[in-house]
Formats: C-alpha cells, sequence, structure tokens
C-alpha cells in the first residue's frame, strides 16, 4: 500500500494502476465495467491490501460499479451490528444500530500490487445511508480491483478504517485444471516452492490505525 494517496476529483490527477497478477484486463472503453458487485460489512482483525478493518464490525446493504470514467456506489444500514470487538468483548449495547457518529466516508480503490487512490468524502448519514457518484479516470491494465468504504484517515488522502468492502474474497481459495495442470508441471520440473510469489487477497499485513471505530 503506497503511503501517499491521490483525490479524485480532479481526474488528471489519478495515475493508471499498475497491472494486476490473475486477472489482468486489456484496455476497455472507458464505459466498460471493471467491477461490479454488493458490498459486504467488515470483520474485526481483518486487513485487506494494507488497509485494517475498525475494530467493531459492521453490515451494510449496498452495491457498487467501477468503469475507467466513474465510481458508482450507494447503501444503506451501515452500522455496527451486534457481535464481537477486535478484543473479543461484546459490541456495547450503546453502539448497536449506530455509526458512532462518523459524518464521512470515503472510497480506496486499490489492485493487487499495492496501489490505491482515495475519492472525496461523501456524507455517511446517522441512519448509515451514503451514495458515490465520482468521475475517473483509470488507464493502463486494471485487474481485481477491490473497493474499500470507511473514514478518512488522520492524514491527508488516506482512509482510516474499512467499514464495508467489495468481495475481496472473489476467487480466493478457488483451484482449476488449468492451474493445478500448471502447479503439477512446475513441480515435476524441480519447483520446491510451498506458495505463490503473489500476495493473497489480504495483501499486506501492515495495517493501518483503526480509529477505535
Amino acid at each position: 500500500m503506497i503511503g501517499v494517496k491521490s483525490w479524485i476529483p480532479v481526474a488528471g490527477a489519478v495515475v493508471g494502476l499498475a497491472a494486476f497478477g490473475g486477472l489482468a484486463l486489456a484496455a476497455p472503453a472507458s464505459s466498460s465495467v471493471l467491477l461490479k458487485s454488493e458490498l459486504f460489512g467488515n470483520i474485526p482483525s481483518v486487513t485487506v491490501r494494507g488497509v485494517a478493518s475498525a475494530t467493531a464490525p459492521w453490515v451494510v446493504d449496498g452495491h457498487l460499479t467501477l468503469t475507467r470514467t466513474h465510481l458508482s456506489a450507494s447503501g444503506t444500514w451501515l452500522v455496527i451490528p451486534q457481535g464481537y470487538m477486535s478484543t473479543g468483548a461484546q459490541v456495547p449495547k450503546s453502539l448497536v444500530g449506530t455509526t458512532v457518529g462518523v459524518p464521512k466516508l470515503v472510497a480506496d480503490i486499490t489492485d493487487a500490487q499495492g496501489k490505491d487512490v482515495i475519492t472525496a468524502p461523501v456524507t455517511l448519514s446517522k441512519k448509515g445511508t451514503f451514495s458515490f457518484n465520482i468521475s475517473l479516470n483509470l488507464t493502463g491494465p486494471i485487474g481485481d480491483p477491490v473497493v474499500l468504504i470507511g473514514p478518512p484517515g488522520k492524514t491527508a488522502h488516506s482512509i482510516g478504517a474499512w467499514f464495508a468492502s467489495t468481495n475481496f474474497l472473489n476467487q480466493y481459495g478457488d483451484a482449476t485444471p488449468s492451474m493445478i495442470k500448471s502447479w503439477t508441471h512446475s513441480s515435476s520440473s524441480g519447483s520446491s516452492s510451498y506458495g505463490s510469489t503473489k500476495a493473497g487477497s489480504s495483501g499486506s499485513t501492515t495495517s493501518k490505525s483503526s480509529g477505535g471505530w
């Protein structure tokens, strides 16, 4: 995860996402859909692409569509449910069903190699309703994007934690005949590797402060 991230309202400031392993896509027309996904609430103590989840669980009902020129995402009921905090303690009753007063959200568009761009913030209502309608200018090879949604970080142009995300587990852990055949051939050729050189969907283990949400 790169340390300095770019706001998106100025389209020219967006640098093309780097090539991904796995599902690299050829540069499509600007209107082609790169990602269409439901949104899912977080799990405490889970880091995705270098961004730590909030210390409390969150749930959401929402969806997201990403193209090279536009990010559209909306949701409701983005709130803290009953459950357990990252410490193992139960979520306090006073927090259940609330947004704990978080006023703004940003979206972090990430790639598998740790590069990302972050949108300008949008409003989160007290009932957990939000909407992103952001113009983009993404260029270059793009594949396997994951979008994380959470409050702005303590430093400029950053995300503090993720409350909701697209399906970062999509295709993670799936085996296909072609994959197995390729690995078996590599093993018979003398390879002794016990793992892939590419990080899994959770990305870097270095996490940012969740800010106590």
